[in-house]
């Protein structure tokens, strides 16, 4: 990979930020081509907005966007995260009838989950949540879908993460997505930690629907995102809020935003360069596991540590417990006394403390949580 220093801005003195899950670091090019987009923006106001030149920005991005996960331009709908991308489809898909089945899992993003369970009111389905125990081999996990798609009354729609968020474990998404599929249940990808860390590939994939954001992995602006909606399949995502602007066979019409997040749009080219001058998702998913699995593989084996996630993973976040000690707590400590953010993530009922890793993340850092972790784990035992 090339080097680093300078590509990205420094991190303030004193703490030890392992939450880069959340909102990645625009490179230094990123930065300063917001800034230029702001500026330009600022000054041109509704003459370009309302200009072909707008338009013409965005269809780049997406014909860039389709590139990178080897889809159609005219698949691919600008948004403002994955969580909007998500609630498009999610909220959208009008192929349901009272007593269809719904599913999803306990592991997925809460506000995915939300909006399932909101099917119920919305569509009269029958809602199920999939209970998943962690820590969870992929074979378990495979097998777990497998019963769940097969068992569930009248299936139709499946919600399925590329990456759980709460324990940075990926899922066999073509092989889930292939066993749906077989049983005539259409499948809703949730790939908000997936992109530029993993392989993304629709067509290998073999999937319709799926739901990105740019800000976490690829380095973009904060503030856009867009869904993926093979066009065979776009009569099954109805217009938004009965959206006239645009022919029904048109993706725009399935989001009407208002106003776009232009200087975002027009930064983000830039990051996907950046992306591509970095090695693109294989480089990046590299070093991002190496770095995750070099802390995880030094607290794997302290008493009263609960590893949550694979010992050896493949993205950059990975999840754990304390014996004796709340969730909150555990960050709570980790930040004040050893300097280190982490971040408290629910799953149902418990919560898990997360830590991810950057590209920037240095060994030291680790070995400030490292410690950290030693401490805990030995006050809690004793306690």
């Amino acid at each position: 990979m090339p080097a680093l220093a300078g590509l990205y801005p420094a991190a303030p003195d004193g703490i030890v930020n392992l939450e880069h899950g959340y909102f990645g670091a625009m490179a230094q090019p990123v930065q300063a081509a917001l800034v230029e987009s702001v500026d330009y923006l600022n000054r041109h106001l509704s003459p370009f907005l309302r200009s072909e030149l707008a338009v013409q920005h965005g269809a780049v991005l997406c014909a860039r966007l389709a590139k990178l996960i080897n889809a159609e331009p005219h698949e691919i709908l600008l948004t403002r995260s994955a969580s909007e991308s998500m609630q498009v489809l999610i909220g959208q898909y009008h192929r349901l009838a009272p007593g269809d089945g719904v599913l999803w899992s306990n592991l997925d993003y809460p506000a995915m989950r939300y909006a399932m369970a909101w099917l119920e009111g919305r569509r009269g389905v029958v809602p199920t949540e999939l209970q998943l125990t962690l820590p969870l081999s992929g074979d378990a996990l495979l097998e777990q879908y497998a019963t769940a798609i097969r068992d569930t009354p009248g299936l139709k729609l499946l919600l399925l993460s590329q990456v759980f968020p709460a324990n940075g474990q990926s899922v066999p998404v073509r092989e889930i997505a292939a066993l749906a599929r077989a049983r005539g249940v259409d499948v809703l990808v949730d790939s908000a930690h997936a992109l530029g860390q993993l392989p993304v590939d629709v067509q290998a994939m073999g999937i319709d629907f799926a739901g990105f954001n740019l800000h976490k992995w690829i380095g973009a602006p904060p503030g856009l995102g867009f869904a993926y909606i093979r066009s065979s399949r776009l009569d099954r995502i109805e217009p938004h809020f009965g959206d006239r602007d645009y022919p029904a066979d048109d993706i725009r019409g399935r989001l009407h935003a208002g106003m776009p997040p232009m200087s975002a749009i027009m930064a983000a080219p830039v990051a996907l360069d950046v992306h591509a001058q970095l090695g693109g998702s294989a480089a990046k998913g590299a070093r991002l596991a190496w770095l995750r699995n070099y802390w995880v593989q030094r607290v794997a084996d302290l008493p009263g540590l609960q590893l949550m996630s694979p010992l050896v993973g493949d993205t950059a976040l990975a999840a754990f417990t304390i014996d004796g000690m709340r969730a909150r707590d555990a960050q709570a400590a980790l930040l004040e006394r050893f300097g280190v953010f982490t971040v408290e993530r629910p799953v149902g009922d418990a919560s898990l403390v997360r830590a991810t890793v950057a590209l920037t993340t240095t060994v030291e850092e680790l070995d400030r949580l490292v410690e950290g972790l030693t401490v805990l784990t030995r006050e809690a035992a004793g306690a």
